[in-house]
């Protein structure tokens, strides 16, 4: 009894093993794929030009962040700027949709929740974050096969990367809205169109679902990077 206790416990043990040694091979494939730790580690910020495709209609728009978390998103409506921002304490956004053109501040859960959306992808270089991260079972993504990642950051949530088998680049990330109207729906963020920018990999599509429903398409244009930004450039306008 006690020698097959022992078999268990072992035979465990090393299945354990396999799958963290399959999960390393993964992500450093995934790693060197797109550019490597060092370059990403060293990137500062970022800006995106592009077109963003909503309700069959096509909007241009311009998204900046910067470390560790700074993002400013505003997309032209016919002469109309709807604005997306956070600079680092405060989301607030300006929404034409909603029928007002001033700045508004979003609640303080929101805020929360875009404080959690860091400029570095939790993946990169997870554990010294203090996330945790595991392989889990193969799926596909529009017929093509995936490994599939599950991470669970410090403060809990959970995110799902599918990586592509072949060319090891994420093709979904699957997260769940934590604040909003939307809070405990599924959000996939499918990318492709991927391209080379100062020797980095980067999608230059990107489509939105939320259970399962296109919300947002944006194809990227131009992207650069280390961009000179301002603070100021995020920062909840003055007098409002």
């Amino acid at each position: 009894m006690k020698k097959l206790l022992l078999l268990l416990l072992i035979g465990s043990f090393s299945i354990s093993l396999i799958q963290a040694q399959s999960l390393d091979e993964v992500l450093k494939n995934y790693y060197t794929t797109v550019g490597g730790l060092e370059n990403w580690h060293a990137l500062q910020s970022t800006r995106m030009i592009g077109r963003a495709n909503q309700m069959g209609m096509e909007f241009p728009f311009t998204m900046v962040m910067t470390r560790p978390n700074k993002q400013k998103l505003v997309v032209d409506i016919q002469g109309t700027e709807y604005v997306e921002a956070f600079d680092g304490r405060t989301a607030w956004t300006i929404n034409p949709f909603m029928g007002g053109t001033e700045p508004q501040k979003k609640s303080s859960e929101e805020s929360t929740e875009a404080a959690k959306q860091m400029f570095e992808d939790d993946l990169m270089d997870y554990e010294s974050k203090g996330h945790q991260a595991s392989l889990e079972k193969n799926d596909n993504v529009d017929g093509t096969k995936t490994f599939v990642v599950k991470l669970i950051t410090k403060a809990g949530d959970e995110r799902f990367y599918y990586i592509d088998q072949e060319n090891y680049v994420p093709l979904m990330i699957k997260t769940f809205a934590t604040a909003g109207q939307m809070k405990g729906m599924p959000i996939e963020q499918h990318l492709s169109d991927y391209a080379e920018v100062d020797g980095m990999m980067m999608p230059h599509s990107m489509t939105t679902k939320v259970n399962g429903e296109v919300v947002a398409q944006l194809t990227f244009d131009k992207i650069e990077t280390n961009v000179s930004v301002s603070d100021d450039l995020f920062a909840f306008p003055k007098g409002n």
